[in-house]
């Protein structure tokens, strides 16, 4: 096989015109897309991400709540479910489970133990 220009040919061929066994510009190409796709990939899973890490740098009591909702908004494209996770991490739901707790327990303290009434 003879690499030289073909006799009809131009004389001058610009440089972005490529030997017939490689494309130096195809290959550029081919890694620009890749890249992009890896880093907006990236992004899209960073900003996915946001409502489980503001609830757990804010050590949030839904935590799970908004974790399951962000892998619901993963799955199904809703991006209801992405918002109501964006939300509940952003308000501070107060908890109300702890002192409820402590009054029963101070209850069963005060009345000698635990009183099984099952009517």
């Amino acid at each position: 096989m003879n690499e030289g220009t073909h006799s009809l040919a131009p004389d001058h061929i610009p440089f972005y015109i490529a030997g017939p066994h490689s494309d130096p510009l195809f290959v550029a190409v081919v890694i620009f897309v890749v890249l992009l796709v890896l880093v907006v990939g990236n992004l899209y899973l960073q900003l996915h991400s946001l409502p489980e890490r503001m609830a757990h740098r804010a050590h949030s009591n839904q935590f799970l709540v908004i974790a399951i909702l962000g892998l619901i908004a993963l799955i199904t494209h809703n991006n209801i479910y992405w918002i109501a996770a964006l939300l509940l991490a952003a308000v501070n739901v107060p908890d109300f489970a702890t002192p409820l707790n402590s009054i029963a327990r101070s209850l069963e303290r005060q009345t000698g133990g635990e009183q099984n009434d099952n009517a």
